[in-house]
């Protein structure tokens, strides 16, 4: 396979979740907050599945959507695991009603 074919596979299997992301937080927009943040590191979770579609052996298109689709979720599990650990939550608002940042929005949505 050509490298611009997988690297385009990778990038396609990357916004995958973020579509699935985006679904959500639009569904629950009491809680969530959208910004310009998302499209800003939806397009960087795609370079980065490209990327990585690249330099892993993606011998296969689905190896190379695999790829693209394992990186946001895996990159936002250790995000959202270290924010947790580094940050107390909020007392006193129920957390179905609480409002949440726009990191921690983007980090929740999935």
């Amino acid at each position: 396979m050509k490298s611009t074919l997988i690297f385009l596979l990778g990038m396609a299997g990357a916004l995958a979740p973020e579509i699935v992301r985006l679904y959500a937080v639009r569904q629950n927009p009491e809680r969530f907050q959208w910004s310009r943040f998302y499209l800003l590191i939806s397009l960087a979770f795609a370079g980065l599945g490209g990327l990585l579609a690249l330099v892993l052996p993606a011998t296969t298109s689905w190896g190379a959507v695999y790829v693209g689709v394992s990186t946001p979720v895996l990159v936002n599990s250790m995000a959202r695991k270290g924010r947790e650990l580094t940050q107390e939550e909020m007392r006193g608002a129920p957390t179905a009603v609480r409002r949440l940042s726009p990191v921690d929005s983007y980090l929740r949505g999935l």
